[in-house]
């Protein structure tokens, strides 16, 4: 038996009102148990498994008292409070890679402060469906067991109860998947082992059970299991056993996208600058640990850095908002305006704290409490918004110190590059907005330096001609639907776009959603048909679909006007009638004159905020036979005919880097988006669930926003903001993987711009930092080693390429030898030797690599 409670950052209350109840309540509870039992025999003591992140950050944090927190630590030594391996439960794909590192480090720590081993397990709750990342993750950290217990109402994926779960990298963890939160103290049928776990979970928040309710389950196991062991203990208790056991059990390698990851579309705005920074957090660590080593003094960043992934991560959680239930749940059209304006009415908390505001509920609210609601949802948008003023802050601050360090006299534009391999770009003139140039060739991790006097001066021209050549493709523009009709690519030849699909490239699609819609959707999807489950996840109190029937809406006319630069034909489409969704709409097209890419922005001016279920969407028809879709998930690329377990989201999916669909002679079409993550591939995919459908069609649908979820994501959309996607042609014969990665990581993360002027400084004009000997192995981590003392570089491989991998660093300090170390920060194998500041490594795919860099000792 393990004891749990699952842990929610929000919903049942403010964040901080629920860490104050951890802190304080939850371990005033869980402690008096561990007191009473002391004196039992080991095996029936209890204790009490916490996630990392609430038990490192908060009960041992700086506002637990001393004296309490030496007890607690005390609980912790004896085994009576126990952390297991992951921070708490996330929606896992909407995560980068050292995000997910990062999350470790939480339990790791507290194993090290207490000198203990550190836990083979984790633990996650609520959320269906995770990526296949998890597996490769966790076996990189030298976890060995995972239990997944599922919300009650939702779907789930067909997992074995117990099995291996192989990552994209061939990697395997022991699962228990649960279609409830945790298990029943009776195993089911067939249970594989002679070790069985009772996960015994109290709900949302709920804190650990009380003695009474513990005394009532031995009861029941001696009346009900007679001559069964009981035995109170903690998930590495139980892997140890079953892993001793050596069982025979199935091995299951596939993807399991989550059912719930349309929420994140919930907050568009918000979840855009988590897609734009969660790469520059890696980029200012390599920038700043190189910039040290060309002989640029910097103070050290990891505190910064350490607090920027845990406000990521903490945006990653799976908790939103408060529970709709405190909020407008069953108020559509005139009602719910009502209720907007009663929240505006009321008076602000005293000295702007929410969290003196007592909860409401259904039918009774207090003074405050629907401006408490509303509150906790800005509570959410914080996390991630304080991790982009942390990272934007420092690393403009290093880009400007590198710029002033260039050995040139007067005005420079210096241009980095953070990803590992040599590539080109387009960048904006910092000094002139809305001039471009195309950068080529810019050194891997490493900078050029440009002077804008050696520039051309921009040239402009303008027309409004719907019809466009550029150095790589011939356009049509439709003008009606608004997008790209026609999109020839001029050295093959080949039309690109569908020509016979209902959308064109670049098409702006919203949908509003009838009560069949979601109904549908509600009686396949939902395990619970009333109660909390049609509450939680269908949309009680609707507006019938007699009055607002299923729409599809896209402005009927718009305006071109088409500008021709030195560095790019950039046309610009606007609405010339939003029909009140919008005060305006727009679409730009850029295609570079040196690259054969078109990227698409759609710009939204005061969306029209609506409660009635909807979504937008960018459309993305292609011209492709027989397609093949390679979905660039976290871990690895899916296919998602053959790789997705059974019961998990089919429609709708979290892409990492981007998505391409190809023919059989391997040309084709990719796509990938530095802004707007969720894609569904097929046919738009909100309001869909399916246990076996499979994509036909060649189409690529990115969702804008949506709020179909009725729990504590974002029940309305509004305001001013702008999303863009990526568009390029594979060409007859390519590898899909490779170039989808390279390309893909190129859009994600943009070549960075600063400026200085004045005296010269130190550094060459143009430097290459770190570099890998083939694209597609992106460097994650690369400064302050977050578990001890040192340097550390971690990469992951993203091509799909097993063999051997060269690192070669641009180091004034002289590297000796690096240590390979786990993702734990643990050594796991001898030092490789650097020679020429260089080392050779075996690399396999899809797999991450962390090494510690040792220094030779400077001569006295």
């Amino acid at each position: 038996m393990v004891f749990k409670t699952h842990f929610d950052l929000g919903f049942t209350d403010l964040p901080e009102n629920v860490f104050k109840r951890y802190r304080e309540e939850m371990m005033t509870n869980a402690l008096s148990i561990i007191e009473k039992n002391a004196l039992l025999p080991k095996e029936k003591r209890f204790s009490w498994t916490v996630s990392g992140w609430p038990l490192q950050a908060q009960i041992l944090g700086p506002l637990q008292p001393s004296e309490r927190k030496a007890q607690i630590g005390q609980a912790i030594k004896t085994g009576a409070l126990v952390v297991h391996g992951l921070p708490f439960t996330t929606h896992t794909e909407s995560l980068d890679y050292e995000d997910l590192v990062r999350g470790l480090g939480y339990s790791s720590m507290i194993t090290r402060n207490y000198g203990l081993p550190m836990t083979i397990s984790a633990k996650m709750t609520d959320v269906p469906a995770h990526s296949w990342i998890l597996p490769t993750l966790l076996h990189h950290a030298g976890i060995k067991f995972l239990q997944l217990g599922c919300n009650p109402a939702s779907q789930y994926p067909r997992f074995p109860e117990l099995f291996w779960w192989e990552g994209p990298d061939g990697s395997k963890v022991l699962c228990n998947y649960t279609a409830l939160y945790g298990s029943d103290i009776r195993p089911p049928e067939n249970w594989p082992c002679k070790n069985y776990l009772a996960m015994q979970m109290t709900g949302d928040n709920h804190g650990p059970p009380t003695s009474q309710e513990i005394d009532n389950l031995l009861a029941y196991a001696a009346r009900e299991m007679p001559g069964v062991r009981i035995h109170f203990g903690t998930l590495d208790d139980f892997a140890k056993a079953v892993l001793a056991e050596h069982p025979v059990l199935p091995t299951v390698k596939g993807d399991c996208p989550d059912t719930w990851i349309h929420g994140i579309q919930s907050n568009p705005q918000e979840t855009r600058i988590a897609r734009n920074i969660r790469p520059l957090e890696s980029a200012l660590d390599a920038l700043h640990t190189q910039m040290s080593s060309w002989g640029i003094p910097t103070a050290s960043i990891s505190g910064e850095l350490a607090k920027a992934y845990e406000q990521s991560l903490l945006y990653g959680e799976h908790t939103w908002g408060m529970n709709a239930e405190y909020g407008p749940r069953y108020s559509y059209g005139d009602d719910w305006r009502k209720w907007m304006a009663a929240a505006a009415a009321e008076p602000l908390p005293p000295n702007g704290d929410y969290t003196l505001l007592k909860n409401s509920d259904a039918h009774n609210t207090s003074i405050g409490s629907k401006r408490k609601w509303l509150h906790s949802y800005d509570e959410k948008r914080r996390y991630i918004l304080n991790t982009r003023d942390i990272v934007y802050n420092r690393l403009n601050q290093d880009l400007h110190l590198l710029a002033s360090s260039v050995k040139k006299t007067g005005k420079r534009i210096v241009i980095y590059n953070p990803l590992p391999w040599k590539r080109s770009g387009m960048i904006e003139n910092p000094w002139q907005k809305g001039s471009y140039y195309f950068v080529k060739d810019v050194p891997p991790s490493g900078y050029v330096t440009w002077s804008p006097e050696a520039q051309d001066s921009p040239r402009i021209s303008h027309d409004r001609e719907p019809v466009l050549n550029t150095p790589s493709f011939q356009v049509t523009f439709d003008l009606t639907r608004g997008g790209i009709s026609s999109l020839i690519e001029k050295p093959t030849g080949r039309q690109l776009a569908d020509t016979t699909a209902a959308y064109v490239i670049g098409q702006f699609l919203h949908e509003r959603f009838s009560t069949h819609e979601v109904d549908n959707w509600f009686n396949a999807y939902s395990r619970i048909k009333d109660g909390w489950g049609l509450n939680d996840l269908g949309k009680p109190g609707m507006i019938d679909a007699t009055k607002a029937p299923y729409l599809a809406f896209t402005p009927k006319a718009w305006d071109i006007d088409v500008a021709h630069t030195a560095a790019a034909d950039i046309a610009t489409l606007s609405a010339t009638d939003p029909e009140g969704h919008a005060e305006n709409y727009t679409l730009t097209f850029t295609f570079p004159r040196d690259a054969a890419y078109v990227d698409v922005t759609w710009s939204v001016t005061n969306k029209t905020p609506d409660k009635q279920p909807e979504g937008g969407w960018l459309c993305f028809p292609f011209n492709v036979q027989q397609p093949t879709f390679t979905m660039g998930r976290p871990g690895g690329p899916v296919d998602p005919s053959k790789d997705i377990i059974p019961g998990c989201n089919r429609y709708l999916m979290a892409i990492n880097s981007g998505v391409a669909i190809t023919s059989p002679d391997k040309s084709g079409m990719a796509l990938s988006s530095a802004d707007a993550p969720l894609v569904s591939p097929g046919e738009p995919g909100l309001w869909k669930y399916s246990m076996d459908y499979i994509p036909r069609q060649p189409a690529l649908f990115v969702n804008l926003y949506n709020n179909m979820w009725n729990t504590n994501f974002a029940l309305w959309q509004e305001g001013t903001w702008t999303e863009s996607v990526r568009i390029w042609p594979v060409a007859r014969g390519t590898s899909t993987t490779e170039n989808l990665v390279k390309y893909a990581w190129e859009t994600r993360v943009p070549l960075l711009t600063a400026t200085a002027e004045g005296a010269p400084g130190i550094l060459p004009e143009t430097q290459q930092g770190i570099a890998i000997s083939r694209p597609g192995v992106l460097v994650t981590a690369f400064g302050d080693n977050p578990d001890g003392d040192g340097t550390i570089l971690r990469l992951w491989e993203q091509a799909g390429i097993s063999g051997n991998c060269t690192v070669n660093f641009n180091d004034q300090q002289k590297i000796k030898a690096v240590l390979p170390l786990d993702l734990r920060g643990n050594k796991k194998g001898a030092p490789i030797a650097v020679k020429k500041g260089s080392f050779v490594f075996r690399l396999d795919r899809y797999s991450p690599a962390s090494f510690l860099l040792i220094y030779e000792k400077p001569k006295k």
